[in-house]
């Protein structure tokens, strides 16, 4: 089963345990998206997917958590690097009663953050009692550039980010982890005319978790139309070039680690 069928039953499953019946199945979930009944009712049908943080918003709105991707409960922060990492910890009552000695977290939303600078803003604070790291996220970029992969390991490495390389679409179509990077940065209009267009479609319709899929192009005005169904049919994010590091950054942190 794909991750995209799996989300469409659980988004139905939740519904019907709520009371919705399926003749309103589609009208629910476009007044909770905000979005057009015909858009609702193909994403109910499997014509069109849902993302991660619209299931999220759906299960939100019956008040009910949704457990998604994310195998870890805290982000350990050292120097920009950032490390994901399950933590067992207790409530600090007072921060005078802070230990210089021992590790401390704060609890944003339902994440624990180490932040090893301690400039924190915070009145709440949690003693860690265990801390068990885990494997860093990796992702795989795509540029017929060569200024531009460098640029972006450089993005990625300063974050605690591993990265594959590749200047090929049949490059990347042909690694053996392609279904298992936890995202993809991929240029739009490469050599002769290529696009990852098929190779996009490959990820979103066999990975069984949906990752993040950047698209870089210097070429909107001419791909608008293909572009902007590839946004609403496999959930891509487009960053227009000249390449933009902390919109990446940004984009990177906060799917990889925070999500």
């Amino acid at each position: 089963m794909t991750k995209q069928i799996d989300f469409i039953e659980k988004v139905k499953t939740l519904l019907t345990n709520n009371g919705v019946n399926e003749r309103k199945l589609a009208s629910t979930v476009a007044s909770i998206l905000g979005i057009h009944y015909n858009s609702a009712k193909q994403k109910i049908d499997g014509k069109r997917g849902f993302s991660l943080d619209e299931v999220k918003l759906v299960f939100k709105h019956f008040n009910e958590d949704f457990i998604g991707q994310r195998k870890h409960n805290c982000v350990f922060i050292m120097n920009n690097i950032h490390k994901r990492c399950n933590v067992e910890v207790e409530p600090v009552k007072e921060k005078n009663n802070l230990n210089n000695n021992e590790s401390h977290a704060i609890k944003k939303d339902d994440i624990y953050i180490i932040n090893t600078s301690g400039n924190f803003d915070q009145n709440e604070f949690f003693r860690v009692k265990t801390i068990d790291f885990l494997s860093p996220p990796k992702i795989a970029i795509l540029d017929n550039n060569n200024d531009i992969l460098e640029l972006l390991q450089k993005i990625t490495n300063r974050y605690g980010i591993l990265s594959d390389i590749f200047k090929t679409v049949e490059e990347i179509e042909n690694s053996r982890d392609l279904l298992k990077y936890d995202a993809f940065i991929l240029d739009w209009l490469l050599d002769f005319d290529k696009t990852p267009e098929k190779l996009i479609k490959n990820i979103r319709e066999n990975q069984e978790s949906q990752s993040l899929i950047i698209i870089l192009t210097g070429e909107l005005s001419h791909n608008e139309k293909v572009i902007s169904e590839m946004i609403v049919d496999y959930h891509i994010h487009l960053i227009e070039k000249p390449t933009k590091p902390l919109i990446i950054s940004s984009l990177l942190l906060s799917k990889l680690f925070f999500s």
